[in-house]
């Protein structure tokens, strides 16, 4: 016997597990974007008016954070959505994700802006990683570091008010149990700075389906059938994550409501970090003049590397 929507009755297609609810197809999209829309106005993440850079790179994370915000957006017309894209230039991995994000900008009639590597630095990721000393850090670093200076250099560039990000609930919670591990607790205040709070060269950066599931994602792509490039990059190493997923993975299958329960606890830990002084202040970087932590920031050190 087939189940039914817990909203509504119709036959069930997919199970929230962390929610204990079955949802119709109709209803999966609703709540996913009644959600996203809670999320935001929890963390008062937009400003009426705002010029919004969403952050897409033709995976499924940001090609839904990109649906879902033109859904909640258009509702209320009172911000403007830019889809950004950034080409770090990896051969045959970046260009066909590149069109899976033209694809779906372009069916809901917005215009992409995309900035690369080549561009911006002088090099493509391929190139860097040909240049980069072989005892210095991994491929993952290098394209961190500057896919992150490259977003706010693209989102001043375009005026934007913030950048929206499509990092999910899973991501959050593997990001918060990493830096536990690694002993670096109070990195979690200083990757999860409120709007009202970043720094001066910094464009705020919002997350808006930090309360979503990578299973929700995926059933609303797939419900949808959205487009996106669903390929490996080619320089993924990031062993440790991988090691941290596996084990939340088997969590959150045997006690649903993990993911969120580690969310919640980052967010209690952040609050509790703000209210005591810290060391770490940021400074102008010596060569390009963007904030910095150091005399010279890691996007100058890592390029001084491969020059």
């Amino acid at each position: 016997m087939q189940s039914r929507c817990s909203k509504c009755g119709n036959p069930a297609v997919y199970l929230r597990r962390y929610t204990a609810e079955q949802l119709c197809g109709s209803c999966l999209v609703q709540t996913t974007v009644d959600r996203t829309r809670r999320t935001i106005n929890r963390h008062k993440m937009f400003r009426e008016n705002d010029r919004i850079a969403v952050a897409i790179s033709g995976g499924k994370d940001s090609a839904v954070l990109l649906h879902v915000l033109h859904k909640i957006e258009s509702a209320f017309a009172k911000s403007e959505i830019i889809p950004v894209t950034i080409d770090e230039g990896i051969l045959g991995y970046r260009d066909r994700a590149l069109e899976s994000a033209k694809e779906l900008s372009q069916s809901l009639d917005l215009n992409l802006e995309v900035f690369s590597f080549r561009t911006l630095f002088g090099y493509t990721l391929d190139e860097i990683i040909q240049r980069k000393p072989t005892n210095s850090v991994g491929a993952c670093s290098y394209c961190g570091v500057l896919r992150r200076r490259s977003l706010n250099v693209a989102a001043q560039e375009i005026g934007a008010d913030v950048i929206a990000t499509g990092h999910n609930l899973d991501d959050e919670a593997q990001t918060v149990l990493m830096n536990l591990l690694r002993g670096d607790s109070a990195r979690i205040a200083r990757t999860n700075v409120p709007r009202e709070q970043t720094m001066q060269g910094f464009v705020p950066r919002v997350k808006p389906l930090t309360e979503l599931t990578e299973r929700d994602i995926v059933a609303y792509s797939h419900y949808l059938e959205i487009p996106y490039h669903d390929v490996p990059c080619p320089y993924a190493e990031d062993a440790y994550r991988n090691d941290v997923r596996a084990f939340l993975n088997e969590m959150e299958y045997r006690r649903p409501g993990t993911l969120l329960a580690v969310l919640r606890s980052s967010e209690t830990m952040v609050s509790a970090f703000r209210n005591i002084p810290t060391e770490w202040q940021y400074l102008s970087c010596e060569r390009c003049n963007n904030p910095s932590p150091t005399r010279i920031c890691k996007t100058c050190e890592m390029l001084d590397t491969i020059r």
